[in-house]
């Protein structure tokens, strides 16, 4: 089932995180094995926009021409309550390869990626699971290769059975299989709430007339909305709802929401051609490694999607461990390396779920802004370097 000798990393989840975890190592050329339970890439995710600083990580690896190709250059980010814009910043000012935001599904993201590890010769293995994880010594990985066989009858369905299990001795484990991760329940690391969850109820619709050519996030007192311009004609919306019965995949609920939220969309809404009903909680990893195993996305932190700070944020982390693994292994770094890694994207995520340093107003900001600064940063889809330009230009800052 494996190469040989053991790979030198396991990498585990073959998201956007994780694809890309294995496409830098391999490039760094560190023995690298990337597994998955699933048989292939998502068909429909929610995250739909890189950030400039995930931009300039995707040069490295040769993928943001043609997800540039591909995607949608959007420059601006309004911040609307009800009707009233409130706000707005420019990415355009940004001194960087790519002073926008790109709207390009993570469906592509993730083609994009498997192809050029295909070109790489790194075959994702489709249809493994990790079994378990010794941590006490040489770690030591059991993984089972899964087969789908057609059971039941009147009603056939599927299952998963084991058809052959093998032990790899991988020096480091990096866990990217999201939300639910195995590689953090095995290496006993807790997630730790940071506030309430947000539950949305999401339409991608197709609408006739004019699409505005730009994000436009709502702050109304007591929930968040999201509007994101697609392909041409298409559009996705994020209502944030109290509870799941206020969903409804429906033309008449769509209609209720932009109205009462919204009434400045003028577009006639034609069809749904996608809806769901997703909860996003506000948590983070008590740590996020021990023992040779590391985390990266949702494995690690997830957040409410407006800002696309977990997959964005996970893509960042993905470079950084592999880059600082790859350092180990050519002897040229200390092997503290990831956990500085992982202390400083703790940090970080700290500090987005308001556990850490608070945004603060500066003087030019509006009473508006002020009130709902805690709300903006969370909400703003950058990271790093980038933020603090993009939050100046409406009179905040993340600095000390």
């Amino acid at each position: 089932m494996f190469h040989q000798p053991d790979p030198e990393v396991l990498v585990v989840g073959a998201g956007p995180v994780g694809l890309v975890a294995a496409l830098l190592l391999k490039q760094f050329g560190v023995n690298v094995e990337i597994i998955d339970t699933h048989e292939r890439t998502t068909q429909h995710s929610y995250a739909l926009a890189i950030h400039p600083r995930t931009l300039r990580i995707l040069d490295e690896v040769g993928l943001s021409a043609g997800l540039v190709a591909a995607g949608r250059k959007l420059t601006k980010v309004a911040y609307y309550e009800g009707p009233e814009r409130r706000a707005e910043i420019d990415y355009s000012v940004l001194s960087t390869p790519h002073p926008y935001l790109l709207i390009v599904r993570q469906s592509l993201l993730e083609r994009a990626v498997e192809q050029a590890l295909h070109a790489a010769k790194l075959k994702v293995l489709w249809g493994h699971r990790l079994q378990s994880l010794a941590l006490d010594g040489p770690i030591r990985a059991e993984v089972a290769k899964l087969d789908q066989v057609a059971t039941g009858y009147p009603m056939a369905r599927t299952e998963q059975l084991v058809v052959r299990t093998d032990t790899l001795r991988p020096a480091y484990v990096i866990g990217a299989d999201g939300y639910d991760s195995a590689v953090r329940r095995m290496a006993g690391i807790e997630m730790a709430d940071h506030g309430c969850g947000q539950m949305f109820s999401v339409y991608e619709i197709e609408a006739t007339g004019e699409l505005p050519a730009e994000v436009r996030v709502i702050l109304d007192p007591d929930v968040t909305s999201v509007y994101w311009p697609l392909e041409e004609g298409r559009c996705r919306w994020g209502f944030q709802i109290p509870d799941a019965s206020t969903h409804e995949p429906s033309m008449e609920r769509l209609a209720q929401f932009i109205a009462a939220r919204a009434p400045w969309f003028s577009a006639r809404s034609t069809r749904i051609y996608w809806s769901t009903l997703a909860v996003f909680e506000w948590r983070l990893a008590q740590t996020l490694g021990r023992d040779g195993v590391w985390l990266a996305g949702d494995a690690a932190h997830q957040a409410a999607p407006v800002g696309v700070h977990s997959l964005n944020s996970g893509l960042i982390e993905a470079r950084e461990l592999s880059a600082r693994i790859s350092q180990i292994k050519r002897s040229t770094g200390s092997p503290s390396l990831p956990q500085e890694c992982a202390a400083a994207t703790y940090d970080q995520w700290q500090r987005l779920l308001g556990a850490g340093r608070a945004v603060r107003a500066l003087p030019g900001a509006t009473p508006w802004v002020r009130a709902a600064a805690a709300r903006i940063v969370t909400c703003i889809p950058a990271s790093g370097e980038d933020l603090e330009p993009l939050l100046a230009q409406i009179g905040l800052t993340a600095a000390p």
